[in-house]
């Protein structure tokens, strides 16, 4: 009886040990930013969908990405709820986690169908099952993708 506890013990040594290499904190920073991306793609699709006189979208350029709606009278900023931003800004900077992010453009209509551009105030380029996912990646290379479903923009 007592081997087999010693056994026991020794063997939750070992597996905490290599659990404990196996993930690593670029990881769970991976899996954080683009939980809080795909997190920030849905609240500009359900912000599309509650205020139909506007288009809302993300746009990420040079690591860093930024909500915007476009109405009649122009295209403009906006910050997301519960983001801590540096003091006059509209935009989330990537940097300081060393994740990075494909550049892309995405809109919602009214009922929440993508688009990868608009003109004005209309939305144009419907987002298609060929076009590639979203892209975020580790500073160790690893990477998760988010995609984003043409016709029901449904965002995974």
């Amino acid at each position: 009886m007592i081997e087999m506890v010693v056994v026991l013990l020794l063997m939750g040594i070992i597996a905490a040990t290599v659990l404990g290499r196996a993930i690593t904190t670029s990881d769970l920073d991976l899996n954080s930013e683009t939980d809080k991306i795909r997190n920030h793609l849905r609240y500009a699709q359900a912000e599309a969908m509650k205020r139909s006189n506007a288009i809302w979208g993300i746009q990420s350029q040079s690591n860093e990405y930024w909500l915007f709606r476009v109405t009649k009278t122009g295209s403009e900023e906006v910050q997301l709820p519960g983001v801590n931003y540096p003091a006059g800004s509209t935009r989330i900077n990537l940097s300081d986690s060393g994740v990075t992010l494909d550049n892309f453009k995405l809109v919602f209509n009214k009922i929440g169908k993508p688009f990868k551009n608009n003109t004005n105030e209309v939305p144009n380029t419907p987002v298609t099952a060929a076009d590639p996912a979203i892209k975020v990646t580790a500073p160790s290379g690893k990477s998760q993708s988010i995609t984003i479903t043409p016709e029901t923009g449904l965002i995974q």
